[in-house]
């Protein structure tokens, strides 16, 4: 009785505009206590409510979990399986806001390691039916994009990937098309070279920088294709038969990613993993900073990648918008 009263009450919660606060905060809660218990009630909660967007990333979290502990790798590719099932039906509700606080891109990004990982390895038992199956679900994951890292270099269409730094080996290739999605080497040296330049900032009677995603995205980019194609430019360029082709201009890839407002500049570094060494480079140039300390900017990104056999190891990329 007391399950049927407590289900009717959360019945008229959905119905209020805080229900999605509500219910995020009560599948955490259950998420850190009772892991087991939260299935339950995720799984009641997509019946019932198939339109709320938290239900299926609790799902997804929780079943990507029994990936990573099953011990063999059927009971891996089931529970994968359904993981990315369930992460398809996440974003298909499109709820932008969620997918912002629970860093959605660093999950699925994740998820694709973890799909390309178990693939290679039904690959190496020889099943190969459930290597293909699994295959198939990822692309569908990723919607218009391949898990085969090759490209069209004559008509500059680059398949997509979801890269980080063991598979830094590979390329992009043409123009970006603002939905690749690199992982951060290092997401807490990005906000910690933040911190230097807003509390300059600050001394300088400035407005902070405030944190904009899609910047991030298309440093993030540029500092792993710096690496890779093994060049530093602001410029985009594609490494073909040894030789460097460019491909396109600064401004136009980084608002491929980001086009809220206006891009005003970027600055990129290279050969220090600490985001404070980066920081006194671009202080000690005047043109990079001008870029941090322009008074009229208000948005700005930064990307980290490290890549292992490259000239320099440590790339980082910095771009800003009114």
């Amino acid at each position: 009785m007391l399950k049927s009263l407590s289900f009717s009450l959360l019945f008229i919660f959905a119905l209020n505009a805080s229900a999605n606060d509500i219910l995020y905060n009560r599948l955490d809660k259950l998420y850190d206590t009772d892991k087991k218990q939260c299935l339950v009630v995720v799984k009641r909660y997509i019946k019932y409510f198939p339109k709320q967007a938290e239900p299926f990333y609790y799902a997804t979290l929780l079943y990507s979990e029994k990936y990573e502990k099953s011990r063999n790798e059927k009971g891996q590719y089931l529970h994968l399986r359904k993981a990315i099932g369930y992460a398809i039906q996440f974003e298909e509700l499109e709820d932008e806001e969620l997918m912002y606080k629970v860093e959605w891109t660093n999950l699925k990004g994740e998820l694709n390691i973890s799909i390309n990982l178990l693939i290679d390895k039904l690959s190496a038992s020889n099943d190969f039916a459930l290597s293909e199956r699994l295959s198939a679900k990822q692309s569908e994951f990723n919607h218009e994009y391949s898990n085969v890292a090759t490209a069209d270099i004559s008509n500059n269409n680059a398949i997509v990937e979801v890269f980080n730094t063991s598979n830094s080996s590979k390329l992009f290739y043409g123009m970006p098309t603002g939905s690749e999605v690199i992982l951060s080497s290092n997401k807490t040296g990005e906000q910690e070279l933040l911190g230097y330049i807003n509390a300059e900032r600050e001394n300088l009677g400035m407005l902070p920088l405030e944190w904009e995603e899609g910047l991030a995205k298309a440093s993030r980019y540029h500092s792993y294709d710096l690496g890779t194609q093994n060049y530093f430019n602001h410029s985009t360029y594609d490494r073909k038969n040894g030789k460097l082709v460019k491909i396109g201009g600064t401004f136009d890839r980084i608002k491929k990613f980001y086009s809220k407002s206006f891009v005003n500049s970027e600055n990129i570094a290279a050969g220090s993993e600490k985001p404070y060494n980066t920081y006194m480079q671009w202080y000690n140039s005047k043109g990079h900073y001008e870029n941090m300390f322009n008074p009229e900017s208000t948005k700005i990104g930064i990307g980290t990648y490290y890549v292992e056999d490259s000239p320099f190891g440590y790339y980082w990329s910095m771009c800003t918008a009114l």
